[in-house]
């Protein structure tokens, strides 16, 4: 290999060493090479079944003409090409990328593609911005991040035109703020940090404006005219086209990155045209690029960055805070950690950091498996969608793995190897579970040369010369590396067993009919027909109606036919059920080995179950038994096989479906192996709930606490329970709260950065946090936002065991419209609250789907932290209709101000008042009609969507002030001065009056957004709840004394009860006058007076009266009423009040978890983006778990801890209908056909032990 041009060496090196470049297409349909040093670049298609001949188009390349001025450092090139995405012409695209070292080398002040031009402002601006979003989350809680937020905005687009105006560098940490090239003049003003170039040209099989010999060739960057490039852009980094799951037909995805971020392009065809979109850029996960600056080696980020990305995925390799290792995984096109993934930690060398190499990877064609291997000789398949381990497998014979495929639809993984001799050998690993499973693969199989072997060898060196995708891997060869082989279709040789073909033809005419209702009593009388297999009188093969069926004697061999008593003296060890009825002349064979095995005795299963009516049961349990048996014992004798055929096959399905309950907790719990994993494509959980019924129930219970059990490790055990639990029953929910993952998974992901979303004013003292699970634009500051927490306070982080339990698909299709509309659109928008969603229920998150029951659900700490999660978004959406509301109250307050004026002076006064503030009063009435009109909106928009559910006693309230409000404005806005109008002025002061309380209560009810205020009122409400009994009470006695009292003082002449009246003598010096004060009014004249004064005892003065039975009575009314009554009330309000505390925070989850379910159910609210913050759409929740918050929910988990999901169940009331034989051994099962498929096999595998081995 040529010397390494960062080792020095360059003289005879301008462009970079003289190496030719391989790339393939997304699809592998394409194939397309390069060499800097010559004339042009080849573009092939793959021939396939579809394209049986190789197309071959080209495009020329000047080398000279293709920079301004040539990097003195170029560190290599990359080159990409994409699908096909013009069909009608066979249009595609091709980049390639000059690398520099600055390109690849932090520590060279890279600013990134696109390059900072912040003028000296908007450095000087820089703190603002900070500081106004540390602003921003400290005044969180009053409502004022959206306005900080919006202000924000306002300052830093000012800051942009003065950018546009000085275009002037700086130095900036990259780590932090990004900004972009705005045009072409951009590029060349660049300060020269990163001097790579890409470039991006369209090509055609059908040579429809190809850069052929009869155009101009690629010229330089300035785009001369000689330059035919449809893009290009001063940045340098290794590059790819990847799956663009927005639009495949007509659009491709470019990616480029560097040693600090990836650069995200995006293309559209339009007819010939194709037209370069620069729609993002993304900041490197942080792990990877400290791993990178780390090294601070060009040359070695550049093969690390080449080794971690495969298509649209990205590969991170790290460490959490407890040293365990760790792989994350990102969709570039998502932007979002797709899963976390455990390293295996009971190997010591599985991961080294110190090595700084990415280790070998390779994700099959539907995204579903992961392979990882460190480079050493173990190779471990993980499940994408839930991140857990499937299987490990150890190579002996292996001492390095090199290169990882999943090939054949991802039924094989391809793998390169080393021995420690450096010998290179080639593997397939069978992905199906059978037991022969590891292939050689020889070199004429593939038919690669020595040299070819060679460069395969030291990939590490040659790296430009291998590439794979979709199941293809393209290869240079090493002498003529214009030419290339393409790997895909590689077959290996494996021996069926079966039937061999001689025998059958010997003894053909040897069969023996046998009754149908012992081998076959699903089915009616029938005479069915059996042979020895090959002539071996150990094996009895039987055809029936719609079965075959295999036996084996338990001891010796049968004598002959008759000596077949099934299983008195043979076990089943094949069967198939549910076939047709096979012809004498079949051939009995199994292609896959206990694949076929296994998979045709679970199908058998669920065939038995649905013909379990039947005449003859006692041979249809035994059937059963049989069947079980063979996976019983394959499970036992080979757990990681089956953990691969669970994954790639329904069995699981299967066995729930055939209502297997003994082997499927057998499976689940009674087995050192976790052989069960949760998948999307077969999800059983699903398949058990339909099933909840009776006794099938059980199903259902025994998976949901297999998974919660598992959770604990890894949260990836959780997909599918996540998925049915707003549809469980209430019988498994409310035990299943009390599990020990609803109290939370330790965080062990190996992310430290953190947003807290807990704010100042939130008492519920929970603090959660969402960590940062996407790659952050470099066009945002919310990354600051996030912030690193340190290992102590790590260890007491939790996760909500439930992945995106709160996310779902929020967008919805716009509808094309025409200008006017669109403008009419948006006005709507702008002016007026948000429509719903066209969306069914099953459309929204769990969250929103779940039934949130007051007794368990808001009990539970993960729920609360949900709530939480959700809040911030909520509540900034709801400010914009509490902010009309106080206008609405103060536009309403501003009418009865002026009503005091109009009413206190005459006409004249009144019309002058009117005429000089006609404009404010105008102003002030269509505010306040705007305001009142949004707001009914909101109510009226609400009762359309939640029909009867709307009508709570809050929302009647909320709507009935609201009209009232408007009534009553409207009437005093209408009411003329002179009064002569039928409504009187009196009336509409009352309803004023009424209607002002009313609306300052409103707005009570509008702060409850506010934590402490909503807990003030929820304990103002629990407390009235508590004492209405008491005021009952009460009330009846009042009324019962104060009817008393009208009683007593109603007759005064008989029982001569008239007060008598107080004397005064006054003396004036002279003359002394006596002064009578009048008779003191009855204070129990009425009935309603009696109540009152009885009420008011304490106040009342009865010394005026000399009946000592009144003063009898009136002492013991004022003990009762005065003393107890009021010691008890004060007594109960006490111990009421600590109570409404308690049920206060219960009370604000429940109000914060309806206002929740309402804006996410909004269809794209206006200023979406600006203020509410969708950055919280995370699939991982954590909190601080703080046991003293937890108290309760612990006390009763503990409690109920023994208590498992299916303890209602009798396991022994299948015990008579499904039994295991554990005595039963079918190893000669196993040693025979791997016998026999021994003398077949032209190929074995020395790496497998000879009794273990099984051909097909």
């Amino acid at each position: 290999m040529s010397n390494d041009i960062e080792r020095g060496d360059q003289s005879h090196h301008t462009y970079g060493e003289e190496i030719t470049y391989v790339a393939i297409s997304p699809d592998g349909s394409i194939v397309a090479t390069f060499n800097p040093y010559g004339s042009s670049i080849l573009i092939t298609k793959v021939v396939t079944s579809e394209a049986p001949t190789n197309e071959k188009t080209e495009i020329r390349f000047d080398r000279k003409n293709f920079f301004e001025k040539v990097p003195s450092n170029i560190l290599g090139w990359s080159l990409a090409v994409s699908d096909i995405v013009g069909t009608e012409n066979n249009i595609g695209l091709i980049a390639f990328s000059c690398i520099t070292h600055e390109d690849m080398n932090s520590m060279s002040g890279i600013l990134t593609r696109r390059r900072v031009l912040y003028s000296n402002k908007i450095v000087r601006y820089y703190p603002l911005y900070v500081g106004i979003f540390t602003l921003t989350d400290t005044l969180m809680p009053f409502g004022f991040d959206a306005i900080l937020t919006g202000f924000c905005a306002l300052v830093f687009c000012n800051n942009y035109a003065c950018l546009l105006e000085s275009k002037k560098k700086i130095l900036s940490d990259s780590h932090s703020i990004r900004n972009y090239v705005t045009n072409k003049e951009d590029l060349q003003k660049l300060p020269n940090f990163g001097k790579g170039v890409i470039k991006l040209f369209k090509f055609s099989f059908d040579n429809i404006n190809n850069n052929n010999a009869n155009d101009d060739t690629i010229g330089n960057a300035n785009n001369n005219d000689g330059d035919t490039s449809i893009y290009k852009c001063g940045f340098g980094g290794a590059i790819g086209f990847i799956k663009n799951s927005r639009n495949p037909s007509n659009c491709a995805t470019l990616i480029c990155m560097n040693c600090l971020e990836v650069q995200v392009i995006y293309t559209k065809l339009n007819k010939l045209n194709i037209i370069a979109c620069e729609e993002n850029d993304f900041i490197l996960p942080e792990n990877l690029r400290e791993e990178l600056i780390s090294v601070n080696d060009a040359y070695h980020n550049w093969k690390y960055l080449l080794k971690s990305r495969y298509q649209e995925f990205l590969m991170v390799i790290t460490r959490n805070y407890q040293q365990t290792p760790y792989i994350e995984i990102y969709n570039i096109n998502t932007s979002q950690l797709v899963n976390n993934f455990h390293g295996c930690c009971g190997d010591e060398d599985f991961l080294d950091l110190n090595n700084n190499k990415p280790g070998i990877f390779a994700i099959s064609t539907d995204s579903r498996l992961f392979a990882y291997s460190y480079g050493d000789n173990i190779i471990t398949i993980y499940l994408m969608e839930s991140g857990l381990e499937v299987v490990s497998k150890k190579f002996d014979n292996v001492y390095k793995i090199k290169f990882l495929e999943f090939i054949k639809k991802d039924k094989q993984l391809f793998i390169i190897e080393e021995d420690k001799n450096s010998d290179v050998e080639f593997h397939i690993w069978l992905m199906s579970g059978c037991l022969n499973d590891y292939f050689p693969i020889s070199r004429n199989d593939i038919t690669l040369s020595d040299n070819d072997i060679s460069t395969l060898s030291e990939y590490d060196e040659y790296y430009h010369a291998l590439a794979k995708a979709n199941g293809k891997i393209v290869t240079l060869e090493k002498y003529n590396e214009d030419r290339f082989k393409v790997l895909s279709d590689i077959s290996i040789k494996a021996a069926i067993f079966g039937e061999n073909d001689n025998i059958i033809d010997e003894h053909m005419h040897e069969y023996y009919s046998y009754y149908s209702q012992d081998l076959e009593p699903w089915n009616k009388n029938f005479y069915i027909f059996g042979r020895f297999l090959n002539n071996d009188k150990r094996f009895l093969l039987i055809f029936g109606r719609n079965s075959i069926q295999l036996w084996k004697s338990k001891s010796q061999n049968f004598k002959d036919f008759k000596d077949f008593k099934n299983f008195d003296n043979s076990n089943l060890v094949y069967i198939f059920i549910g076939g047709t009825k096979p012809m004498r002349g079949y051939k009995f064979q199994i292609d896959d080995d206990m694949v076929t095995i296994i998979t045709h005795a679970c199908e058998s299963l669920e065939y038995l179950y649905n013909h379990k009516h039947v005449k003859g049961i006692k041979s249809h349990k035994k059937f059963v038994n049989g069947i079980i048996n063979i996976i019983k014992d394959f499970i036992k004798r080979y757990p990681d096989n089956w953990k691969l055929m669970e994954v790639q096959y329904p069995l699981m399905t299967y066995l729930i479906r055939s209502r297997s309950f003994p082997l499927i907790k057998h499976i689940l719990f009674e087995n050192a192996e976790k052989l069960h994993r949760p998948q999307n494509k077969y999800n059983i959980l699903e398949l058990a709930l339909k099933l909840c019924k009776g006794q099938d129930a059980v199903m259902l219970a025994y998976l949901l606490e297999y998974y919660c059990d598992n959770s604990m490790t890894h949260v990836g055990w959780m997909i599918n329970v996540t998925k049915i639990l707003p549809e469980l029953p209430a019988n498994y929910v409310e035990l299943l709260y009390y599990k020990p993952c609803f109290g939370g998974i330790k965080y062990n992901f190996p992310n430290k950065r953190f947003k807290e979303l807990s704010f100042g004013e939130n008492s519920l003292n929970l603090k959660v946090y969402m960590p940062l699970t996407q790659l952050k634009t470099t066009k945002s500051f919310s990354f600051l936002k996030y912030k690193i927490i340190g290992d102590e306070e790590l260890h007491n982080i939790y996760m909500v065991p439930l992945l995106n339990f709160t996310t779902h698909d929020t967008k919805i299709e716009e509808k094309s419209r025409g200008k006017v509309k669109t403008i009419l659109h948006w006005l709507r928008k702008a002016l007026f609250p948000p429509n719903y969603k066209n969306l069914g229920d099953n459309e929204l998150s769990p969250y929103l789907r779940i039934k949130k029951n007051k007794g368990s659900f808001f009990n539970v700490p993960v729920m609360e932290a949900v709530i939480i999660s959700r809040w911030e978004q909520t509540r900034n959406y709801w400010m914009i209709p509490l902010l009309l509301y106080i206008i609405f109250l103060c536009s309403f307050a501003s009418l009865s101000i002026y009503s005091d004026i109009n009413f206190e002076f005459g006409y004249l006064s009144y019309f002058l008042y009117y005429v000089d503030s006609i404009i404010p009063d105008m102003i002030n009435t269509g505010i306040f009609y705007y305001a009142g009109i949004y707001l009914l909106i909101i109510e009226f928009t609400q009762m359309k969507k939640y029909r009867a559910k709307y009508f709570t006693l809050f929302n009647i309230f909320d709507l009935c002030s609201i009209i009232l409000g408007i009534i009553v404005f409207t009437l005093k806005l209408v009411k003329s001065p002179d009064e002569t109008n039928t409504i009187k002025g009196e009336v509409i002061v009352i309803l004023m009056t009424v209607t002002t309380l009313i609306l300052w209560i409103e707005m009570l009810f509008w702060l409850r957004l506010f934590s402490n205020i909503a807990i003030n009122i929820y304990i103002f409400g629990n407390i009235l709840r508590k004492i209405i009994s008491f005021f009952a009470f009460m009330f009846i006695l009042i009324i019962g004394f104060g009817h008393s009292m009208l009683v007593l003082l109603g007759n005064p002449s008989l029982l001569k009860l008239s007060p008598s009246a107080s004397t005064f003598t006054l003396n004036n010096g002279t003359t002394n006058f006596t002064l009578t004060e009048e008779s003191p009014d009855n204070p129990f004249g009425t009935i309603w007076d009696a109540i009152i004064s009885t009420y008011s005892w304490n106040t009342i003065d009865l010394n005026s009266y000399n009946y000592w039975p009144l003063k009898l009575f009136a002492f013991f009314a004022n003990i009762i009423l005065v003393l107890v009554l009021l010691n008890m009330i004060i007594a109960l309000m006490n111990d009421a009040f600590n109570k409404a505390k308690e049920d206060g925070k219960l009370g604000l989850l429940m109000y914060r978890s309806e206002l929740i379910n309402d804006f996410e159910r909004l269809n794209d609210p206006f200023f979406s983006e600006l203020v509410y913050n969708n950055s919280n759409d995370s699939p991982y929740i954590c909190f601080y778990r703080n046991p003293d918050l937890m108290k309760k929910w612990i006390t009763k988990s503990q409690e109920l801890k023994d208590t498992k999901l299916y303890s209602w169940y009798n396991d022994n009331v299948d015990e008579e209908e499904i039994t295991f034989d554990d005595g039963v051994d079918i190893n000669t099962w196993y040693t025979f056909i791997t016998s026999e498929a021994s003398q077949n096999s032209t190929s074995s595998s020395s790496s497998t032990p000879d009794h273990l081995t099984l051909w097909f």
